[in-house]
């Protein structure tokens, strides 16, 4: 075994064969027999040989990679949705090339046109905070125009055409919702850190339409602007006014809630349930373990995947929305 790595030519001349040999018998081409693929093959591990996938993409116009944008690397949804999408790209003989837009709009759009120059065959994506904010989708559009296949997950957009991957947010929400009213809790709050998202709208929606088929009951809302100001702002709530119940529109904010809660002295579950979303190693370590709404992240990783590499080898298809079920898992913050 050497390090040097070598050439697709250097390797066919070890071997006393063509050029063309060694690529389709690395390729596994009905052309070569099996003894010869063997030979190679082996030759290509011993002397370290691995294929220029950009110098590949650029004669057969595809690179085999995969682009992704991410818009939060914090989040452990979108990480779990990371798994998926690089397990199935892999097991479908792909790499994945990801990137961070930091809920920026700015660094969403220079991230686009930088895959866009022959970097990627097409590109998973959800959309940055910025871009939902300000109804900005026209460097989304644009890619897609230019033949490069998008797919959307979680914060979709009508305005944008091409394939998505969703949670029923509204639906789920709706009814974490209604375990906790069922649970007795009268006096509900709901907190987000991602109103102004396609997915903290449906998510409040469905919160909201819950509590209104209850003439008793009214909405509580606390929005997070900044997180540095989400410790003080429900220490007030939660000292001036009655609140038994809490959903959280994700998973850090369900947590934080709780140790909030609990530093003020409330009993969790007995005095203030509280629902969440993600399914992750956050919620199953709390204290008490969160109670959440599993997004089933790999899952929607791996469908969009699949669909990526579906469209790439048809782009003749319809476009369609797939929507991934969610399941509540109820751990120590609600009642039985």
């Amino acid at each position: 075994m050497i390090n040097k790595k070598i050439t697709l030519k250097e390797l066919a001349g070890i071997l006393k064969v063509s050029v063309s040999t060694v690529s389709k018998a690395l390729n596994d081409s009905y052309e070569i027999s099996e003894a010869t693929k063997k030979k190679v093959k082996t030759a290509a591990i011993k002397y370290n040989y691995s294929p220029n996938l950009l110098a590949q993409g650029l004669k057969t116009k595809r690179t085999k990679i995969l682009g992704v944008i991410i818009p939060d690397m914090r989040a452990p949804f979108f990480i779990r949705v990371l798994r998926g999408i690089e397990k199935e790209a892999s097991d479908q003989g792909y790499h994945i090339l990801t990137c961070f837009s930091n809920e920026s709009y700015t660094k969403e759009k220079a991230t686009l046109d930088m895959l866009s120059q022959g970097n990627v065959d097409g590109i998973i994506m959800a959309l940055c905070k910025e871009s939902q904010e300000q109804g900005k989708y026209e460097h989304v559009n644009e890619l897609i125009s230019k033949g490069i296949p998008v797919i959307l997950f979680d914060r979709i957009d009508d305005r944008v055409k091409c394939d998505k991957v969703v949670i029923n947010d509204f639906e789920s929400t709706y009814n974490a919702t209604k375990v906790l009213i069922n649970s007795g809790a009268k006096n509900i709050l709901f907190i987000s850190p991602i109103s102004t998202t396609s997915i903290g709208k449906d998510r409040y929606r469905g919160y909201s339409y819950a509590l209104s088929e209850r003439k008793n009951l009214s909405e509580r809302v606390l929005h997070i602007e900044e997180y540095k100001d989400f410790s003080s702002d429900l220490n007030a709530v939660l000292k001036g006014e009655k609140v038994d119940g809490i959903i959280a529109a994700n998973e850090l904010t369900g947590i934080s809630a709780i140790n909030i809660a609990t530093r003020l002295g409330f009993k969790i579950p007995e005095q203030i349930s509280i629902i969440g979303f993600t399914n992750g190693i956050l919620s199953m370590n709390s204290n008490p373990p969160l109670t959440t709404i599993s997004q089933h992240g790999k899952d929607i990783g791996k469908v969009a995947t699949q669909k990526l590499i579906n469209r790439l080898k048809n782009k003749n298809l319809q476009y369609a929305t797939t929507v991934i079920e969610t399941t509540l898992i109820k751990r120590g913050t609600t009642k039985n």
